[in-house]
């Protein structure tokens, strides 16, 4: 459902009177539509700022129109308030250079505002996260002279987000004349229903395939004993005790640990680890393991790694200090080796410890990335189990409590980094060669509607349009889905709010997660209240949606983490990174056609396939493809 004229014509009075730097998603003047009605879309660069507020930018590169002129000189206090043109000056003079302007003469629906109209007009995109502004308007003056009239803050509602970010939708918009920037989710929650009630207090869920059949069953992890609910189709019931799972995990990782193309769960307990082997019948068997010293300080996380033997696949434990490889052995116990060698060069990083695991570099070979409370450690991936020495990279997860996750926001091909924690959430933005900038204030909507508190992140396309959205649930509020408008500029999915429709929400989740549980090619939400209840919350999708499953198998050849690619054309969709036994990535089609998956193997083959998609879902295994 669009937000309404009225509504928004009356927010936007009320952000310009009010200067504020936040603005709702404009329906009326979207990127796309900034883009059509510009006569010239320039990249420029300022190359210096005189005394008297003359500012000269070089043109760097037409990204729309033709121009003979070389550079623009823009007067940056001729403008209404002086405050601004000097604070434009000031970071000139900090090192700020790269803009971009759109000329033209731009009609903006219903809503009258300077640049609306028959005057060419310039706005400029100027992107900085600690500005209370990003949009300048511009006129034309004598002597071929630019004069800035004001700060813009309601184009936030055209675009929120940083300006390199702009620059590639424009190239997208230009590219494809089909080309969207979502102006809202576009989808809705059918009825909810209710699974059950739990006891225990609950840490993590994790959507997991353990009959491989393409059906998720959801894994519910306490430290008072994890529960396992079978997909049933239509719904979850539970199994836990039937199956004979008598786990309790404070850290876990589902693989098959000993080669019979079964899925089996690593479970660390608080003191000890047991590996839980499925048997032939479905149930498990517990199996003690003795790993010497190598957990004395504890265990993190648990993570299933490939080891770059077929059917071999070991656990990497997060130990807050380096990590271990955990090997298992033939008769049943698990052999503990470094990492790497040397030192610990993280001890003054704080909490934490979690790995996550994933092409972070984009050489076809999975990294680790070790995340903690004040500083991370990065170590490059050689070949399947080989790792490079860490190195600190300026990652922070922030106060107690925190949930990590990657996820490719800008569709470059590589996984950026989501951490909601007890104080704030953050976005990493990876810009290759394991460098990242916190760029949550250059995001959307998410930039200022996040709030401290979270307590899981799940990633995912959640309304099939082949961009990667955000779920957070909160320990003291109820859940927020915001929905990628494409490079890393985000809405909040208002019409997903689930406030009225369980009003016990508002009180909190101990933890959620998305998954297709019932295989019509839409994501589902899964959710664990406060107060115990267990609600699914199904996506609408009458006619079924358009998706790629991309899944590793049990029994192929390498079990993961693998980190692929998906192409539209020539426009990269993004990256996600997939483990054998979990329910896959989601690919989501606004249409049916064609899309190219690619990705490397462990022996650094380059692997690619084309998948055409006509109606629902379609599914795809990466690890028996030679």
């Amino acid at each position: 459902m669009l937000y309404s004229r009225k509504l928004f014509v009356s927010l936007l009075v009320f952000f310009m009177l009010g200067g504020a730097v936040h603005a709702f998603i404009n329906p009326n003047f979207t990127p796309v539509d900034m883009v059509r009605q510009s006569e010239l879309v320039l990249l420029l660069d300022f190359k210096s700022v005189d005394k008297d507020g003359k500012a000269v930018a070089g043109i760097t590169k037409v990204l729309k129109g033709k121009t003979e002129e070389k550079e623009l000189t823009l007067d940056l206090m001729a403008g209404a308030l002086p405050e601004d043109g000097k604070d434009f000056i000031n970071r000139i003079k900090e090192g700020q250079r790269e803009a971009v302007v759109f000329i033209g003469t731009f009609k903006v629906e219903n809503v009258g505002v300077e640049g609306s109209g028959d005057q060419t007009t310039g706005f400029l995109h100027y992107g900085n996260q600690y500005s209370p502004w990003r949009w300048v308007n511009f006129m034309k003056g004598k002597n071929n002279i630019w004069d800035m009239v004001k700060v813009e803050n309601y184009l936030l509602g055209t675009w929120s987000g940083s300006t390199e970010m702009l620059i590639r939708a424009v190239n997208y918009i230009q590219s494809d004349q089909d080309a969207t920037v979502p102006i809202n989710v576009g989808v809705e929650w059918n009825d909810k229903l209710k699974v059950g009630l739990i006891k225990n207090k609950i840490n993590s869920i994790l959507p997991v395939d353990v009959m491989e059949n393409g059906r998720a069953d959801l894994f519910l992890a306490s430290k008072n004993g994890d529960l396992l609910y079978r997909n049933t189709g239509k719904t979850f019931t539970d199994v836990t005790a039937k199956l004979g799972l008598s786990s309790a995990s404070t850290a876990y990782a589902w693989g098959d640990y000993n080669g019979d193309g079964r899925l089996d769960l690593a479970s660390w307990n608080g003191k000890e680890i047991n590996i839980f082997y499925q048997k032939k019948d479905g149930n498990f068997e517990k199996k003690n393991c003795a790993v010497g010293a190598a957990l004395k300080d504890g265990c993190v996380a648990l993570t299933c790694l490939d080891f770059g033997e077929k059917g071999r696949a070991v656990l990497l434990a997060s130990t807050g200090s380096s990590p271990v490889f955990l090997i298992p052995q033939p008769d049943g116990s698990l052999k503990a080796e470094a990492l790497v060698e040397g030192e610990f060069p993280g001890r003054n990083f704080g909490g934490g410890g979690q790995c996550l695991t994933a092409d972070f570099d984009g050489d076809g070979v999975i990294d680790i990335l070790q995340v903690f409370s004040e500083n991370s450690l990065f170590y490059k991936g050689k070949a399947a189990g080989v790792f490079a020495s860490p190195v600190a990279v300026n990652i922070e997860a922030g106060k107690g409590r925190f949930s990590a996750c990657s996820g490719d926001f800008d569709a470059d091909g590589l996984p950026d980094v989501f951490i909601a924690s007890e104080d704030k959430c953050r976005i990493w933005q990876n810009l290759g060669s394991a460098k990242f900038s916190e760029l949550i204030k250059l995001s959307g909507e998410i930039s200022y509607m996040w709030r401290p508190g979270g307590t899981a992140v799940s990633i995912g396309d959640i309304n099939n349009d082949g961009r990667q959205d955000v779920l957070i649930s909160y320990a003291t509020m109820t859940t927020q889905i915001f929905f990628n408008r494409g490079f890393r500029s985000f809405g909040h999915a208002r019409e997903l709010n689930i406030d009225q429709a369980l009003p016990e929400s508002n009180d909190g989740q101990q933890v959620s997660c998305l998954l297709d549980y019932n295989g019509d090619g839409a994501l589902d939400m899964a959710l664990v209240l406060n107060n115990g209840e267990f609600w699914l919350f199904p996506r609408k999708a009458e006619e079924g949606a358009l998706a790629v499953n991309a899944v590793l198998s049990l029994t192929g050849l390498y079990s993961g983490p693998l980190t692929f690619t998906a192409w539209k054309d020539k426009r990269c969709l993004g990256c996600w990174t997939i483990k054998s036994g979990e329910a896959g990535a989601l690919v989501g089609m606004p249409e049916a056609g064609p899309v190219t998956l690619r990705w490397q193997t462990p022996d650094g083959k380059q692997q690619e396939k084309e998948v055409v998609v006509k109606s629902g879902i379609v599914r795809v295994i990466l690890n028996k493809i030679k």
